[in-house]
């Protein structure tokens, strides 16, 4: 062993067992293991309150495990990671820095500086990856081109010859010594939990444990009770249904590759024994885990993602900014019970159901008109499986922004999902109450009730329940509109040589699908085989991928189904309706960038109630959509499975 003194840098690798940054470090020598919280750096996307409340819990799970190894965790709360990581390089003498991957827009950018600084600074710095089971630049196809459908990317993901190594804990840690002075802080200090949250969040207890041993055992259990009636009970979405994973994953108390390996010795058992329902179980869960793997895939080979469609020509839909509506929907006050139902479960929980979260995005982007980025946000700051590349995937998929999305005509009725999702209506009287009395003949249509049922249920439309906000064959012909204006717009800019004539109110220029080709690996010795790549991009004419017309010009009752983002993502500034959680909560105005976009978001509240007007969660989109029963073909159901 070497007398190397090492930061291990935790970001979303919270855990001691698979941590390969943690491994290394206490294969060199002693460490130092810290924790920055920078919420400048997080800018729109900092996260949502059940997010930080999962956050929380999970470094003092992790503490206490380092504790026990020899080392504890240092938290710090500072205005700049890199200022941060030279302090405490300077206060311990450390040679070297580590940690592990992340794929987010963001992180790509803030990792790929960092790294340079302190290179240039001549510390050594190694990353590795903790989150995937392969690395985005590994997967392309024959011409080094970047897959753009899922079925093509997971394919050649399970052909890929490689032995999946996890890493057990280190027995011992040796922890540094401190020579100088770190500004550190307790994890209350820190600021995840404010005072007039910790009554809601106190409630989160109940059906959530974080932390990495929480998470091994919330995997045991899965496997052992869950797993073999996957393919059977994953659609039931008035029940855990799913693994509830999703959270584990994101913070990174769970290894991926353990999750992959330990199904597949499940799938080989069950197909030695001639278990069908148990392999094709198995078979839908690792799709759900390469899904996963996919959103991070995308956002690392184009990183605008978050922003503007990966389909460019989507640019001219004519999205509708209505306030109104984005809060209607908000609150689960549509008028649409299932749609309510999914929403108000989300403010109160922080967790729905991956089927309901494709009803009610779906809902959102093709009914309403809504701008998806707007709904992608809102996600971000409510789901306690907050996630931003999986965030991405799913909103980009429902809105018909991806080559195997949705087809831009395909809109689903609430009524019908609702019949074939919740055929007893349990699910929609459980989150609304005000329509518990109503007959299951009408629990997902009130507006066709008889005046009489309606009156012994106690509904009154516009006082204790509201009419359905629009009617479902206007919204398809504003769809039918709306997407023809699309293509008129497209071929004008065509025609005229310039495809600016509606621009992306995020970005001023059209970038084709770029190409992306590889760096060769740096010569500097500071960098690790195992360094993340960056991805260059080049505007070629080839590249470009425009969504054929569907024969949707043919049909007499189109489903439109894929919107962009056109002019109006709305206003900049924010109100007392529209404030975001994670905005305020940082108590900071919103800062736009030339490549970043204006979305009104939820208030921030934490004690509004929904129905009130503002509302208060934190929930994220562990999205792998799961096909919707409905309109499953191959073709669409690309990107459509369940969240973990």
């Amino acid at each position: 062993m070497s007398g190397d003194t090492t930061i291990v840098w935790f970001r979303r690798d919270l855990r001691i067992e698979d941590n390969p940054a943690l491994a290394a470090a206490a294969r060199d020598g002693s460490v130092f293991p810290v924790y920055i919280w920078c919420p400048k750096e997080e800018e729109q996307f900092y996260p949502g309150r059940v997010s930080r409340w999962w956050l929380k819990q999970s470094l003092a799970h992790l503490d206490q495990s380092l504790k026990s190894l020899g080392a504890e965790l240092v938290l710090i709360k500072t205005q700049s990671t890199l200022a941060a990581l030279l302090e405490c390089i300077q206060a311990i003498g450390a040679t070297k820095v580590v940690f592990n991957h992340l794929y987010d827009p963001v992180s790509l950018v803030g990792d790929h500086n960092i790294k340079g600084k302190l290179v240039e600074l001549g510390i050594s710095v190694q990353s590795f990856n903790a989150d995937l089971l392969y690395e985005p630049w590994e997967v392309y196809a024959g011409k080094g081109q970047a897959y753009t459908t899922f079925e093509a990317y997971w394919d050649k993901c399970l052909h890929i010859q490689r032995e999946l190594v996890t890493r057990l804990p280190p027995w011992k840690l040796i922890s540094a010594t401190v020579i100088g002075t770190v500004a550190k802080c307790s994890l209350e200090e820190l600021g995840l939990e404010n005072e007039t949250e910790k009554s809601s969040n106190a409630l989160l207890r109940r059906a959530w444990s974080p932390g990495w041993s929480n998470a091994d055992k919330a995997l045991s259990e899965f496997f052992e009770l869950h797993l073999l009636d996957y393919s059977n009970n994953r659609m039931k979405v008035g029940q855990n249904s799913t693994s509830l994973l999703s959270p584990y994953l994101h913070f990174g108390e769970l290894s991926v590759r353990k999750v992959f390996q330990s199904a597949r010795m499940k799938q080989i058992l069950w197909a030695k024994e001639g278990n069908c329902t148990g392999e094709e179980s198995v078979t839908l869960f690792l799709r759900a885990i390469g899904l996963r793997e996919y959103s991070r895939y995308l956002c690392f080979n184009f990183p605008f993602t978050h922003e503007r469609p990966l389909l460019s020509n989507l640019k001219f839909f004519p999205w509708q900014a209505d306030q109104a509506n984005f809060k209607a929907w908000r609150q689960g006050r549509t008028g649409y019970p299932l749609v309510d139902a999914g929403m108000r479960e989300l403010w109160a929980t922080g967790w729905i159901h991956n089927r309901i979260r494709v009803i009610v995005s779906s809902f959102a982007v093709k009914v309403l008109l809504l701008p998806w980025r707007w709904g992608m946000k809102y996600f971000w700051d409510t789901l306690i499986d907050a996630d931003l590349e999986s965030d991405i995937l799913g909103w980009q998929y429902i809105s018909g922004s991806l080559p195997d999305g949705h087809e831009l005509e395909r809109l689903d009725s609430p009524e019908v999902q609702g019949s074939k999702f919740d055929p007893e209506g349990e699910y929609v009287r459980h989150w609304l109450p005000e329509l518990s009395r109503l007959p299951t003949e009408w629990i997902h249509h009130p507006w066709d009730a008889p005046d009489s049922v309606l009156k012994v249920s106690g509904v009154e439309f516009g006082f204790n329940y509201p009419k359905p906000i629009i009617e479902i064959d206007l919204a398809r012909e504003r769809l039918t509109s709306a997407i023809f204006k699309m293509w008129e717009m497209e071929a004008a800019a065509s025609a005229n040589g310039t495809d600016e004539v509606v621009v992306d109110n995020s970005i001023s220029e059209d970038l084709p699908i770029p190409k992306v080709i590889l760096k060769k690996s740096s010569p500097c010795p500071t960098y690790s085989s195992n360094d993340q790549k960056v991805p260059t991009c080049q505007n070629s004419k080839n590249n470009q991928f425009i969504r054929k017309r569907s024969k949707f010009m043919q049909d007499e009752s189109p489903l439109p189904d894929n919107p962009h983002n056109p002019n109006e993502a709305g206003p900049s500034r924010t109100n007392e309706d529209t404030s975001s959680t994670a905005e305020s909560s940082i108590s900071k105005k919103q800062t736009t960038s030339r490549n970043s976009f204006s979305v009104p978001q939820s208030c921030s509240s934490s004690e509004g109630n929904p129905l009130m007007g503002c509302e208060s969660s934190e929930m994220k989109q562990s999205w792998q959509e799961q096909s919707d029963m409905e309109q499953s073909s191959s073709k669409n159901g690309a990107v459509e499975d369940e969240h973990l």
